[in-house]
């Protein structure tokens, strides 16, 4: 959780979302369980940084907390809360001339928007933070700008677009060698391709993600891509060979 970056969203069926009744995203009690302990020692100690930051007068100390705090918040799934706190990150990295700061506060509260299923103000921060990471030279920040806008996007049924943002993602992965990051981006164009009717280019893209997870060790993105690849093999299989 360190500087209170918040985790993207990983686009999780090929089932087109609903265009009315969107529902905030929620955890499962089992998850909210496990994060809890967790994240009231965290909400603790950064709820002491921030004293100590104002105490001194450390706007960049204090800002650091207020994104930390946010990023509590958002494990808990308490987004208005944890968007007020990314909120007030953000003005202080804009007030102190911390670039690099605030392309990562638009980004973290795009997430938090996303979250919520306020998808046009998520994709108004994320281009903000996109045209921030490719001005200063941020691939890392590029690479997650152009992943967390393939997902909202999609949220917003626009396939191609997301496609297409999810492939620059990708292209980032794959050459700044960050295997983790290559293997969501196969995963969540797999989604992508599953929605637009590629069934075959889905089940390659989800099983090279799989393939990652296991490369690295990574075991909630094994069983993410597991999830997937079972969920889909039944239209797969009805799929007709290209």
């Amino acid at each position: 959780m360190s500087g209170g970056a918040v985790a993207s969203w990983d686009i999780a069926t090929c089932v087109p979302p609903p265009p009315q009744g969107c529902q905030p995203k929620e955890i499962g009690m089992r998850e909210t369980a496990n994060f809890a302990s967790k994240s009231t020692l965290h909400d603790h100690k950064n709820g002491k940084a921030l004293a100590i930051a104002i105490e001194i007068g450390d706007r960049e100390g204090e800002g650091s907390a207020y994104g930390n705090l946010g990023s509590v918040f958002s494990s808990l799934s308490e987004y208005p809360k944890a968007k007020e706190y990314h909120e007030k990150a953000l003005a202080i990295a804009i007030e102190i001339g911390n670039r690099r700061l605030e392309g990562r506060k638009y980004r973290d509260l795009g997430v938090q928007f996303y979250s919520l299923c306020e998808y046009k103000t998520a994709k108004e921060l994320q281009e903000k933070a996109l045209a921030i990471a490719i001005e200063i030279g941020d691939r890392e920040g590029e690479k997650s700008a152009y992943g967390d806008l393939g997902s909202v996007f999609y949220s917003r049924g626009e396939y191609q677009k997301a496609k297409e943002y999810l492939e620059k993602a990708l292209a980032i992965a794959i050459e700044t060698g960050d295997r983790k990051g290559e293997g969501s981006a196969y995963g969540n164009l797999g989604s992508v391709f599953c929605s637009l009717g590629e069934y075959q280019k889905a089940k390659e893209y989800h099983e090279k993600a799989l393939a990652i997870a296991i490369e690295i060790g990574h075991r909630e993105d094994e069983g993410r891509e597991y999830f997937r690849i079972g969920s889909f093999r039944y239209t797969w299989t009805r799929a007709p060979e290209n």
